[in-house]
C-alpha cells in the first residue's frame, strides 16, 4: 500500500496554516475511498496535537507498506513478534525511530506500536509501545511473542539468552 504523506516522518510541513513536525499518520477505509489522517507535533502544553485528514493522495512523499499489513491476520505472520490478531492502522515517528501501530483485534481492540523500517518491515530487537494502561510486564508480556520477551534488558528464561544476544548484534 502506497501512504501519501506531505513530507518525511519527522520533518515539517503545513497544517492548519503553520509548519509543524510530522508525528504520525493514520489511515481508514471508508466505502467511498481511503481516507488519511495527519498528526503533528506541536509545542504548546494545552494543545499537543494537532492533525488534518483528507482523501487526496497526491502528496509530494510515500511510504510504502506491505499489502498484506492491512488484512486482519496473526501479527506473527507479518513477521513482527507480537500474539494475537490485528493490522496496520498507521506509522508513527517517536525519537527519529518509525513504528507501524497495529489494532489489535484479538486484544479489545489495543493498539501497540512496533520498530519497523522504511519499507514496513520489523527492525529486529526494535522497541515496542504498548497503550499507557499497561502497565505491568505481566500485561506486556502476554502480548509478545516469548522469543522476545524482555524484564529490564534481560531474557524472561535462560533458553532465550541465545535468542536474545543474536537480537541485540
Amino acid at each position: 500500500m502506497r501512504i501519501p504523506l506531505p513530507c518525511k516522518m519527522g520533518n515539517f510541513a503545513e497544517c492548519n496554516g503553520k509548519l509543524l513536525p510530522l508525528c504520525k499518520v493514520s489511515w481508514f477505509h471508508w466505502t467511498w475511498g481511503m481516507e488519511y489522517t495527519y498528526f503533528f507535533t506541536r509545542n504548546d502544553f494545552w494543545h499537543g496535537i494537532d492533525f488534518y485528514t483528507t482523501f487526496d493522495v497526491q502528496q509530494p512523499y510515500e511510504f510504502i507498506i506491505p499489502d498484506s499489513l492491512l488484512v486482519d491476520k496473526l501479527i506473527k505472520e507479518h513477521g513482527y513478534p507480537l500474539k494475537g490478531r490485528g493490522y496496520a492502522v498507521g506509522i508513527k515517528c517517536r525519537n527519529e525511530k518509525i513504528y507501524m501501530d497495529f489494532l489489535m483485534t484479538s486484544m479489545y481492540f489495543a493498539h501497540i506500536a512496533v520498530q519497523c523500517d522504511d519499507s514496513g518491515k520489523y527492525v529486529s530487537g526494535g522497541d515496542i509501545i504498548f497503550p499507557l494502561s499497561w502497565d505491568t510486564e505481566e500485561k506486556k508480556n502476554s502480548a509478545v511473542l516469548r522469543d522476545f520477551r524482555f524484564h529490564r534488558d534481560k531474557p524472561v528464561s535462560n533458553a532465550n539468552q541465545a535468542v536474545a544476544k543474536k537480537m541485540l548484534i
